[in-house]
């Protein structure tokens, strides 16, 4: 059943912990919230649509943030997976974590606007997940699932904003903050959904789900 989530988190991996840095050099910029990890200048969006996927009435969304740094060697990865009532369309919303949208899953109820937090089973995360990696091998140097925290996926004009504080498994803390186009994925098989913004103007990328295991 889980089969698109065999989390290969990413045939890409990802590395660089960024740390809080507020610009001290203008006295009015804005502070970022403290957190262990910080996404903030992600260099790739995406967000994949599958329509109701899991056959539980519900729209089902997929939206990704990658900080690519090809001088280092590096990649950052942010993957949240959730779910929208059916009439809504573009991904927008603020999420909330579901905890037991695993068992919920099988029993048909899972509740609109939450994302799926990441699940440890037998050294396989499945759900959403922050990651960072090697970009040359592919490999994954950390990866820990998200757990806690809520999610805003909004608009500014053509853009998508995103903001959220989250909480990792190990009990890190996670600042996400992106506002800019996404690359948009329908997989819907005609069901109806649009992006408000198309990165890069293609549609169609590679899912993001990848057939191989991540483990720890």
């Amino acid at each position: 059943i889980m089969k698109k989530y065999l989390l290969a988190v990413l045939a890409l991996g990802a590395t660089m912990m960024m740390a809080c840095n507020p610009d001290d050099s203008k006295g009015e910029g804005k502070e970022e919230p403290k957190a262990d990890y910080n996404v903030t200048n992600a260099t790739d969006g995406y967000l994949d649509a599958y329509g109701d996927y899991y056959g539980v009435g519900l729209n089902n969304f997929a939206i990704e943030l990658d900080i690519i740094d090809e001088a280092n060697d590096k990649i950052t990865m942010v993957l949240v997976e959730y779910l929208l009532p059916l009439d809504s369309t573009t991904g927008l919303a603020t999420l909330s974590p579901d905890p037991k949208w695993l068992e919920n899953l099988y029993a048909g109820e899972v509740t609109p606007n939450t994302y799926f937090t990441g699940v440890d089973m037998d050294g396989v995360l499945y759900g959403s997940v922050y990651a960072e990696g090697i970009l040359s091998t592919e490999t994954i140097s950390f990866v820990d699932a998200i757990v806690d925290g809520n999610l805003t996926i909004s608009r500014s004009g053509d853009n998508y904003v995103v903001k959220g504080l989250l909480t990792l498994g190990g009990g890190k803390t996670l600042n996400v903050d992106y506002t800019g186009a996404l690359e948009f994925g329908d997989y819907a098989s005609g069901g109806g959904v649009s992006p408000l913004s198309v990165k890069g103007a293609k549609l169609g990328h590679a899912p993001r789900f990848f057939s191989s295991v991540l483990k720890k």
